[in-house]
């Protein structure tokens, strides 16, 4: 085959260094293509360009801390699942994990999302995170008094974990109302 670009040399199989773009950003990938033999113009044939753009997208995955395609695939494949299992399973529609899988960039939050869902040490770090953030409710003690509920709780909150503080915010004594717990009468 002649060179498109100096049309004097021959493309001949071979590995090559091709740039390709996504989102504004560029990305050089090395695999099988054609290269001339005389001006070093390098291209792929058409039953090459989806093999370029899996390695394009993977290349702005791997910069971006996303999954690529064939993690997701390989996440999907651990829980036993088809993508139609999959996607029902995140909330997502079978074409978009098909398109994640070949090559198409799924978004950060979905990212975020699929690790939650597959790997239990995301999910189990994810949920200390929360934990840390959402103040805890303990109910140590609950009874009704003249038709009122009262609880005694402990909160355990993200500045208190080493050292929990317990609060009472209103006790009913022999139908006084003490605020606090300090013991003034309201």
């Amino acid at each position: 085959m002649t060179c498109f670009e100096c049309g004097q040399g021959s493309l001949v199989s071979g590995v090559t260094d091709l740039v390709g773009e996504r989102n504004g950003e560029s990305f050089v990938v090395r695999m099988e293509g054609l290269k001339c033999d005389r001006c070093g113009f390098q291209t792929i044939d058409s039953g090459q360009s989806s093999e370029f753009t899996r390695l394009v997208s993977d290349g702005y995955r791997e910069k971006h801390g996303l999954l690529k395609g064939s993690e997701i695939r390989a996440r999907r494949s651990r829980l036993g699942m088809t993508q139609q299992r999959f996607s029902e399973y995140l909330g997502a529609g079978v074409a978009s994990v098909k398109r994640w899988e070949s090559g198409q960039i799924q978004d950060k939050a979905m990212d975020e999302l699929i690790r939650l869902k597959t790997d239990p040490l995301a999910a189990r770090e994810n949920l200390r995170a929360l934990e840390g953030q959402v103040p805890q409710k303990y109910v140590l003690s609950a009874l009704v008094v003249e038709g009122k509920d009262i609880e005694l709780t402990l909160n355990i909150g993200p500045y208190f974990e080493s050292h929990p503080v317990m609060r009472m915010d209103s006790v009913f004594l022999a139908g006084d109302l003490i605020d606090n717990a300090c013991g003034m009468a309201a």
